[in-house]
């Protein structure tokens, strides 16, 4: 686990969420791996697929402001595991989604460099 990598991976955790609520989809689409899963059971009692994340990032769901407040990232050769705490001022639709979150995200380095596989998301607050 080299310290280029967990700089890179947080990095990456503040873009990714930079680019959701910005809408940058062309920067989205780079970012999100085929195949990712959202689970958020306070939201859904199913996990979201990808093309479903993806239309809400595009159609809904509105970040306000954001903050991680607390990362740990581990990294096992080409995966690595980020547990962080996030609080956001957001919604979907006219529903308040504003609150303090644990969140676990799972990434994965390929051919097109680090990815986000998987994220867990429950709430603090």
């Amino acid at each position: 686990m080299s310290a280029a990598d967990r700089q890179e991976l947080a990095g990456l955790e503040e873009e990714w969420m930079s680019a959701m609520q910005s809408r940058d989809m062309d920067r989205l689409e780079a970012l999100v791996a085929d195949g990712f899963r959202f689970t958020a059971v306070h939201l859904n009692d199913e996990p979201m697929s990808r093309e479903q994340w993806m239309d809400a990032a595009r159609d809904g769901y509105m970040i306000t402001s954001f903050a991680f407040e607390r990362m740990e990232i581990d990294v096992f050769g080409d995966t690595a595991v980020i547990h962080s705490r996030f609080s956001q001022v957001a919604s979907w639709e006219q529903n308040n989604l504003s609150n303090v979150f644990r969140l676990t995200d799972v990434w994965s380095r390929g051919t097109n460099g680090w990815q986000v596989v998987a994220r867990h998301s429950s709430t603090l607050g």
